[in-house]
């Protein structure tokens, strides 16, 4: 969908797209196979992971938010987001 404004034909960009995919079931089984020798580092890494996402979202977009918009909306989107993350989260345990 990229290429197509830019002028490449449909069947140019279905092509390229094709292209670029074919890796994924070529390193589907390998990386399964490296998720399982490393399954006891999971825990760390998806630690890790979470730790990235807050500081993308509390150091960059929560600033961002904070500049961009009075302070009283920001404060209320993010308690409103909390609570529905809570509330879908408890719905979802039982």
């Amino acid at each position: 969908m990229v290429l197509i404004p830019q002028g490449v034909r449909v069947w140019k960009s279905a092509a390229w797209s094709i292209f670029s995919s074919m890796p994924q079931p070529l390193f589907a089984v390998p990386a399964f196979m490296f998720v399982a020798a490393f399954e006891p580092f999971l825990p760390f890494g998806l630690g890790f992971a979470a730790g990235a996402m807050i500081w993308v979202a509390v150091g960059e977009l929560l600033s961002d938010a904070f500049n961009d918009a009075p302070h009283s909306y920001v404060a209320t989107s993010v308690l409103f987001g909390l609570a529905a993350m809570m509330t879908f989260q408890i719905l979802l345990k039982s």
